[in-house]
């Protein structure tokens, strides 16, 4: 049947048609219509001729069950019905991308035609972030893996962050349906041939696409990687058998290249460490080459959410900033250079943040058992009558217990709110582990 054209009508399985009305746009895999269904409107991915190298029918089927399960978060625009087959084609359809959403790849580059997207704050790119990584923690959780992660599949909302994730011929655990992924996001054992993807490439490339976010260059293209003439047996060389990350410690054969770092040499300098480290040993060559585990979604998210805990306003130039401790309590706005001085802290377990207003903490930061990764529990304010003090609000549904360093306890109500001083001790949550020390 090849390509479609406006007005085509196909078969729905269920029942109906669907009635093409334009073309949103076209990949390696398929073709994604604008159709009409049921009186409302859809995106129909439409595969184009032989991309499933003969497994049609158990792909179709593998569609068939992800429609039957539904979403594993509302992150992802899932297959809600599937076209009837012609001559070994078929597509499904999906809700259409509402209006306000960038490609990811429009983070990265622009042009004439598109200006490049930037994020309204980076607040906005860690919640962007988040949302990634948990759309990827439940897909794995519910037995999938997604196999073709790539810049194509995401839209981010670059005011608040929000993410919709398209392309979701996903497979079960163990399954292959001969989607391999996409050159420069695929993991290693993917290059080479040595695996079939499942959840573990998945992590790298989940890895690529963290890192890119932050730094918009690629991990692991440099000096070494970016020959005059890309030929496939070096594309499997640089991506494959002998990845460099370019901030590689053991060695500098990978450096950006100077004239095309602006934006990576900017924000290495810019994240704090412990978000460096990670990305180290995401990319260190035991870790890429599967001698060593790779980093699961969970402590990509106990990253990210303590990163966005930590991004605040500097009192002196009102941008952003981040609040982390490096030795000293003072910290550095990353912005106007001026010293802004800590005098509390608090800390959650092995997590010390430093106390300023505005301050924000999660569920997550308390209890990341409980799975909640948007539920706040305590903002810190500015005292009315003088606001050089601090005060910790509770924002939960529940009654903080409150020790203080004389021994005596007090309950802390909702919306109540208990000073900022060294040594009182704060349950969140009523339970023996939850708690919070003011340093």
């Amino acid at each position: 049947m090849g390509n479609l054209k406006v007005h085509d009508k196909l078969d729905i399985q269920a029942g109906g048609q669907v009635e093409v009305l334009d073309e949103f746009g076209s990949g390696g895999q398929g073709t994604v219509y604008k159709v009409s269904y049921n009186g409302k409107t859809y995106a129909l991915k439409w595969y184009h001729p032989g991309v499933f190298k003969g497994k049609e029918n158990d792909f179709y089927k593998n569609l068939e069950n992800n429609i039957s399960n539904g979403a594993p978060t509302d992150a992802f625009l899932w297959p809600k019905a599937i076209t009837k087959v012609y001559n070994d084609q078929f597509g499904y359809l999906m809700d259409v991308r509402p209006s306000g959403y960038e490609e990811l790849t429009n983070f990265f580059v622009g042009g004439r035609k598109q200006k490049q997207a930037r994020f309204k704050s980076f607040y906005a790119l860690c919640t962007a972030a988040i949302n990634i990584i948990e759309a990827f923690r439940a897909l794995h959780n519910n037995g999938y893996s997604y196999q073709d992660i790539n810049n194509g599949n995401f839209f981010i909302n670059p005011e608040n962050g929000d993410v919709l994730i398209c392309d979701n011929d996903v497979s079960p655990f163990g399954t292959n349906l001969g989607i391999m992924g996409k050159q420069r996001w695929m993991a290693p054992e993917i290059v080479m041939g040595k695996n079939d993807p499942d959840k573990n490439s998945d992590r790298f490339s989940l890895a690529v696409v963290l890192f890119r976010l932050l730094f918009i260059n690629h991990p692991l293209e440099g000096r070494y990687s970016t020959p005059p003439c890309m030929t496939k047996e070096l594309e499997q060389k640089y991506y494959g058998s002998a990845p460099i990350f370019v901030y590689d410690p053991t060695t500098s054969e990978n450096r950006p290249i100077p004239g095309t770092d602006h934006n990576l040499k900017l924000f290495w300098n810019v994240y704090p460490d412990y978000v460096k480290d990670a990305f180290i040993r995401a990319f260190s060559h035991d870790v890429m080459m599967k001698q060593k585990p790779r980093i699961l979604e969970k402590e990509w998210m106990d990253i990210f959410i303590r990163l966005r805990t930590e991004i605040g306003r500097c009192p002196y130039c009102g941008q952003e900033t981040f609040y982390t401790f490096k030795g000293s309590h003072d910290i550095p706005c990353m912005e106007c250079g001026k010293k802004i001085p800590i005098t509390n802290a608090l800390q959650i377990k092995n997590q010390i943040l430093p106390i300023f207003p505005g301050l924000k903490i999660s569920l997550w930061t308390v209890d990341s058992s409980l799975e909640d990764i948007r539920t706040q529990v305590a903002e810190v304010v500015k005292n009315p009558k003088d606001p050089r003090l601090l005060g910790l609000r509770n924002l939960s549904q529940r009654t903080w217990s409150v020790n203080l360093p004389d021994g005596s306890q007090r309950p802390l109500p909702p919306q109540q709110v208990v000073p900022v001083r060294a040594g009182f001790e704060i349950h969140f949550l009523g339970g023996t582990n939850d708690s919070g020390i003011i340093k």
